[in-house]
């Protein structure tokens, strides 16, 4: 048998109805879940649940999509700087033959990406 519900269908149906409500007066969905639920005294992880379950699963699976979509873009950015980096390193010569890799925790190493690019950038003009 299932924990008793401490809350009604219909106080969850109004917390949801409110968070919709005054969604777009917040920066962001979980801004607008934390305010309403400090104001009827129930958890944030508890509305953003009710919330969920209040969707539609054609809504749900969207979410998934754009989750999945920002992180194809955010990997297709990766891959374009990774790209380019191996561009610009084949353009600069070959490399020393006793250089072998960077070893961790060097300055080489833990140099991020973009800054590398832009070192190499400044190098070649």
């Amino acid at each position: 048998m299932g924990r008793p519900t401490r809350y009604s269908p219909a106080f969850r149906t109004h917390a949801v109805a409110e968070v919709r409500r005054i969604r777009p007066q917040y920066p962001s969905e979980w801004a607008t879940i934390q305010t309403v639920a400090a104001a009827l005294a129930v958890s944030a992880e508890t509305l953003r649940l009710w919330l969920r379950q209040a969707e539609p699963p054609a809504e749900r699976g969207r979410a998934d999509v754009r989750r999945q979509d920002a992180e194809i873009r955010r990997l297709a950015r990766e891959n374009s700087q990774l790209k380019r980096a191996i561009d610009l390193l084949r353009r600069t010569g070959p490399a020393p033959r006793d250089a072998g890799p960077a070893k961790p925790g060097s300055p080489i190493a833990s140099t991020p990406i973009p800054a590398l690019l832009h070192h190499l950038d400044q190098l070649l003009g």
